[in-house]
């Protein structure tokens, strides 16, 4: 028996894909159907001079206009309170962290909402005023007006998101450094440091370098022996005497040294090619006439493929599931100490009670197991046993001698919890990486804030368009609609139902088939950006200058660019004025 909700999609996914294509005709006609003339057409010649006097009055109508007045004055006043407020977990990592997320994260919200609105009142009000009639009456091509309107709302953006970078680099820096005059007057307090002392002591922390090692082996206590000039063991016991909080947050700015303020690049476990290996499988399963009865070659493959990567990435209890990964890193540089960190999430269904049998104590949700970095038949090896927490990322730092000279890292695991509980790595989602520097905060800082334009390029783009033949308040709501579908495609996919919880192994069939192409085309439609610069700066992850171009080149000038030549089409179609001769 069928299920009516199914047929209900089934019926309803298509209608509403043509009485969408529909829609969008009769608008499109709607908007062209009148001819006008147009001075100028497709001319270049001094374009640049119209164009940038179009864009010089449509920023100056945005710095006057209130509402560009009154979001850069929000984004003004909510970074301070950020700073004051961002608490995250309690350390200055987590303050850190929280302060960067809230404040670039609420600016680039800010701005997309802004740039929808004065984007799409950019020509409307123009039109419905009658405004725009100074204008097209001069020779000036109707492309050169779009392309002025797009480049001032831009150039508001670019002022605007400028300063809040400033800001919130301003900010961060102001973090830091409230933490080290607390620190300093902790050590004057406790540590019966002398003024001068506590302040040198303080100033060292910008001169430690270095992997991250725990208790007195920890490059911060030899960055305050050199400066006090006292043993290491002397040195420990003036750090004992400060309250744990401080030493704790201590710990977690040298932490936030090497994984936060910083840009790292990840590079990832290559899948192994398991095409021939597939094709023997399913010859062998076609030879026992064990093939499924109703499903594709392609459906059959798939899940083959997708079994022997599960091979690949899980790892039972037992040394003698071994598991080795060669991962092609950075070539090590002589006389240079690249800080480099495995990062891994072991994944583990269900709750891991703890464990405490023969002298062996772990906590619960955690496994024990063995990382082996490095060749083991090198003196380049390096090995590291702990419980590690599961379902969660950690970051295990390595030395740089582990890597090959060829810059390939090889990384052995074992799982050794008593537990016996299998484990697996998800290497498509990041499951495992190595990540190590490549440049500084302040670069990193600078890629996140150029990643965040590009969204806001391609919407500045949709508010030009729709404001063509929409008027202000229509063409606001339904950009704005966009965007919001275009920021909740997470939540569409599990109402759709396409995502791996709901599929499954065996779900897949026509009605999946279509909501998977619905899903796939709405989101191709309303993609604005690849990038996620808020998150992958909190992690200290460089975007790196060849992603944000490709992220550029796909949604600013080829979406973009699209956008902007069905603007102009509609523009030159409209009869705003003619010259009277």
């Amino acid at each position: 028996m069928s299920d009516p909700y199914t047929n209900f999609y089934m019926i309803m996914l298509p209608v509403a894909g043509l009485f969408a294509l529909l829609t969008l005709i009769y608008v499109v006609r709607a908007a062209m159907n009148r001819q006008g003339g147009e001075i100028g057409g497709w001319e270049l010649r001094g374009a640049a001079r119209r164009v940038g006097a179009i864009a010089r009055t449509t920023l100056s109508e945005g710095i006057r206009a209130k509402a560009g007045a009154g979001f850069a004055l929000i984004i003004l006043i909510a970074i301070p309170i950020f700073w004051f407020t961002a608490n995250g977990d309690g350390t200055i990592k987590g303050q850190v962290q929280m302060f960067l997320s809230y404040s670039l994260g609420f600016t680039t919200f800010l701005l997309s909402l802004l740039t929808i609105f004065f984007s799409c009142r950019s020509l409307s009000n123009e039109i419905a005023s009658r405004q725009i009639y100074g204008i097209v009456s001069k020779p000036v091509p109707r492309w050169q007006i779009i392309a002025g309107k797009w480049i001032g709302v831009m150039a508001l953006n670019v002022i605007l998101l400028s300063i809040a970078t400033v800001a919130v680099y301003v900010g961060t820096l102001g973090t830091i450094g409230r933490f080290k005059r607390h620190l300093a007057h902790e050590l004057e307090t406790y540590g019966a440091l002398k003024p001068d002392q506590a302040e040198a002591t303080v100033a060292a922390l910008d001169q430690v370098k270095g992997i991250g090692k725990e208790g007195l082996d920890s490059p911060v206590v030899t960055a305050f022996m050199n400066v006090l000039g006292k043993s290491r063991d002397a040195v420990g016991e003036i750090l004992l005497r400060l309250p744990e909080a401080t030493r704790m947050n201590l710990r977690k700015l040298d932490e936030m040294r090497r994984q936060v303020v910083v840009a790292r690049a990840a590079v990832g476990v290559e899948l192994p090619d398991v095409r021939e290996e597939v094709d023997k499988r399913y010859a062998k399963l076609k030879e026992a006439g064990e093939l499924p009865q109703g499903w594709s070659d392609s459906k059959i493959r798939k899940q083959i493929e997708t079994a022997l990567y599960g091979q690949f990435s899980t790892v039972p209890p037992g040394p003698q599931f071994m598991r080795q990964w060669r991962i092609a890193g950075p070539k090590p540089v002589k006389g240079r100490d690249v800080i480099m960190s495995v990062r891994f999430k072991l994944n583990a269904p269900g709750y891991i009670p703890p464990y405490d049998e023969g002298g062996d104590t772990f906590d619960e949700n955690t496994l024990f197991c063995a990382w082996g970095i490095g060749n083991p038949s090198k003196s380049n090896f390096v090995q590291a046993r702990d419980a590690y927490p599961v379902n969660s990322f950690y970051e295990l730092e390595v030395p740089s001698f582990c890597l090959e000279d060829d810059g390939t890292l090889i990384l052995s695991f074992v799982n050794l919890d008593p537990r016996k509980r299998d484990l697996s790595f998800d290497f498509q989602n990041h499951g495992l990486e190595v990540l190590y520097h490549v440049g500084s905060f302040e670069t990193g800082l600078a890629q996140a804030s150029l990643a965040a334009l590009v969204p806001i390029a391609c919407l500045a783009s949709f508010g030009v368009f729709a404001s063509t033949f929409l008027s202000f308040p229509v063409g606001t709501l339904i950009v704005l609609t966009l965007y919001i579908l275009a920021s909740s495609m997470g939540f569409i996919a599990d109402a759709l139902a396409v995502t791996k919880d709901y599929t499954g192994p065996y779900s897949l069939g026509l009605e999946f088939e279509i909501r998977r192409a619905s899903y796939d085309l709405l989101g191709w439609a309303l993609a604005t950006g690849d990038l996620d610069p808020v998150n992958k700066l909190i992690d200290g992850r460089a975007i790196g200058w060849g992603p944000l171009w490709n992220d550029c080149w796909k949604f600013v000038l080829l979406k973009g660019m699209a956008v902007f030549v069905l603007a102009v089409l509609v523009i030159r179609r409209r009869e705003l004025a003619a010259v009277i001769v």
